[in-house]
């Protein structure tokens, strides 16, 4: 069984397209504002909004990368810091 975090693990993760079925079964795009490329169930963020006097909604984010997941996270919770130990770079 592989260690999780090895190249070997990375590999042997299946990455699956988010289908929109709502617009005949078209792939949805990653979150990120720039970004054109598929979003995949494996960099998913799911948003929970349960404001007072309103019904409860479920939203979802999908992204092509594990930065830009990172990125939009970073930037909506912490005001644009990227986590310890994560490099810049220009995406």
């Amino acid at each position: 069984m592989p260690v999780r975090g090895t190249t070997e693990h990375r590999h042997a993760i299946l990455q699956k397209k988010v289908i929109n079925h709502d617009r005949g079964g078209t792939y949805v795009m990653c979150a990120w504002d720039t970004c054109e490329k598929d979003g995949y169930e494996m960099f998913k963020v799911v948003e929970y909004d349960n404001a007072n006097g309103y019904e409860p909604k479920t939203i979802s984010y999908v992204f092509c990368t594990e930065r830009h997941k990172e990125y939009w996270l970073h930037s909506t919770v912490r005001a644009g810091y990227l986590p310890a130990g994560s490099r810049r770079a220009i995406i």
